[in-house]
Parts: structure tokens; sequence; C-alpha cells
């Protein structure tokens, strides 16, 4: 009875894995998977942890159904310790996916979104970041422009002190 209990977890874990590949298909559609994961790292590094924490619960529920037992153990895994580690790894998975609510949608047309939010924000980080360095590049020429001529008239003064 107490192996039913890995229905909730293998719920939980479905959505967020259907919610995942959507979105990294999405990304994948509009041609922009190399830059993405160029630009955030730490996105796809974030979804592939989440996505294997949430395939942990199939695995577990798979070895408790089918009484598998694991390499150097002498019996299977116990069934209440399976659905604890179950529970766990969806929650694990549900607290990776926390700060990346936005990205999961219910629909193909939110994932659409989803995406598209996710590729502006970047591009709008990219500008933001290109402004910056065009602004400090500019205070930095001229500020260059009047030390560069004084330096300059100070070495050929110099030099011509030295003949």
């Amino acid at each position: 009875m107490i192996s039913y209990a890995h229905i909730l977890p293998l719920v939980v874990c479905f959505f967020i894995l259907t919610s995942l590949r959507r979105f990294w298909i999405c990304i994948g559609r509009f041609g922009a998977l190399k830059e993405v994961s160029r630009r955030a790292p730490e996105l796809i590094q974030s979804d592939l942890l989440a996505a294997s924490a949430a395939i942990m619960p199939f695995v577990l529920a798979l070895a408790d159904w089918l009484q598998i037992v694991p390499p150097r153990a002498t019996g299977p895994i116990s069934s209440t310790l399976a659905v604890l580690i179950s529970f766990a790894c969806a929650l694990g998975t549900s607290l990776l996916i926390s700060r990346s609510e936005y990205r999961i949608a219910g629909s193909w047309a939110g994932t659409r979104e989803s995406a598209l939010r996710t590729l502006a924000a970047l591009q709008i980080i990219s500008a933001a970041e290109l402004a910056y360095s065009l602004k400090f590049a500019g205070e930095f020429r001229t500020e260059a422009e009047h030390v560069l001529p004084r330096e300059v008239n100070r070495a050929d003064r110099n030099r011509e002190g030295r003949k």
C-alpha cells in the first residue's frame, strides 16, 4: 500500500520535466540554443540538475515496484525509504525551479512566451552592458586626449633637454 505514495511525486516530476522540455524545445525552435547556453550557462545547468533530480522518483518507483535489488545490497530497497527519497527528490526539483517559475508554463503558448521573454532579457542585458562599455570607453578616450598631449610635451622636452 505504501508504494502507491510514489504517485504524487511522479505526477509533480512529470509536469516539471514536461515544462522544462517544452521550454528548451521552444528555445531550439527560435534557433537560440547555443546563444542561451553561451550567455546564460547557469540556466541550462540548473535545468539539467532539476531534470536529473526529477528523474529519480521514476527510477525509485520502478525499483520499488519491481523489487530490484541494488548492487551490494542483501535485498530490495525498502518501500518507505523509496517513497521518502522520491518525495525529497520532488521537493528538491521544485526548489531548483522555484526561481524560474516564469519559464514554467502550462501550455505551448505560455512556453513560447517564456522563451521569448528569456531571449529578450538576454538582449536587454547585452545592450545595457554595451551602452555602459561605450560610455566608459568614451570617458576614457576623453581623459586620454587631455592627459596624453601634456605627457607627450613633457617627454619631448625631456628628450630635447638631454640632447
